[in-house]
């Protein structure tokens, strides 16, 4: 079933979904070289997944959350490098739809090509990849032999109300402080809460198919126009940072206002959809949860 809980055992589901997770990273980082930078994003995926499903379950895990929370985001930095060049690269692409006139001009072209010279040499020359992902693959299997011992006693949805709760009231914060705050880090936050939301959402579908999916795809679009926004803030820093990578100043300049004009559509569209998805208070949404789950678990 994937990346789902059944509304029947959730320790069990829990664990089993723990085990998928880790079994999928693994696969990923085994492939051939030529495949590597794909595998590297899909596992780093799987990385998220886990520790948003850990999230769930934060309060029974009790010490150990903080244990495994921290592996899986170790992990997931310590294969970033392999993955942001390419990332840089899509966000050029991204912000080139958006403005198919002006980026069809030679220079921004020439530059493109920079970004892409940028992103294969750092796919290829990443220092020792070959030896990071095998740390990877050791210590994830370290983590699935760790899951038969997760304290998961509590019954039914009772284990997994607070971190439904926790999780969804800290969107909920997060999104008030955007309102007043449109930084960069302060964004970057809010969307790390959304997509643990979102991966909960996806987790918890099976209690109301139609509805949860429902929530899921508004999820993943805010979580889709937080996550544009963010590369286009890592592409100003880069330009700030390596002026020459993106051509002359005049050039620099005239991206600076594509970039500033397509993040504020991004961050209004995404403070519209955020009100909507975050309208309930925290116990409402964990109540109608909690009869998705009892209604299909009866």
């Amino acid at each position: 079933m994937g990346y789902k809980l059944r509304p029947q055992d959730p320790a069990a589901e829990v664990r089993k979904v723990a085990r998928q997770g880790i079994d999928k990273a693994i696969k990923a980082l085994s492939v051939a070289p030529e495949e590597r930078a794909e595998g590297v994003h899909q596992a780093r995926k799987r990385f998220k997944e886990l520790r948003a499903l850990l999230r769930l379950v934060r309060k029974p895990l009790g010490d150990e959350f903080q244990r495994e929370n921290h592996r899986f985001r170790d992990l997931g930095r310590a294969l970033a490098e392999s993955r942001d060049a390419t990332a840089m690269l899509e966000s050029w692409d991204a912000l080139a739809k958006r403005f198919p006139s002006l980026f069809a001009e030679a220079d921004f072209k020439l530059t493109r090509r920079r970004l892409q010279a940028r992103a294969k040499q750092a796919e290829s020359g990443t220092t020792d990849l070959d030896s990071r992902i095998g740390k990877a693959i050791d210590e994830l299997k370290n983590a699935r032999s760790c899951i038969d011992t997760w304290p998961l006693q509590a019954k039914g949805f009772d284990l997994l109300s607070g971190g439904v709760k926790r999780t969804y009231a800290d969107g909920c914060a997060e999104l008030a402080k955007a309102r007043l705050d449109l930084s960069d880090e302060q964004l970057h936050q809010w969307r790390k809460r959304v997509k643990d939301h979102w991966y909960q959402t996806r987790l918890l579908a099976p209690s109301w198919p139609k509805l949860m999916q429902l929530r899921s795809d508004s999820l993943k679009a805010l979580a889709d126009l937080l996550g544009d926004d963010h590369d286009l803030a890592m592409m100003t820093e880069l330009m700030q940072a390596q002026p020459a990578l993106f051509g002359d100043d005049t050039l620099r300049e005239r991206l600076g206002t594509a970039v500033a004009e397509r993040r504020s559509e991004l961050q209004s569209a995404a403070l519209k959809l955020g009100e909507e998805i975050y309208a309930d208070a925290p116990k409402e949404l964990v109540a109608r949860w909690q009869r998705y789950w009892d209604g299909a678990s009866g």
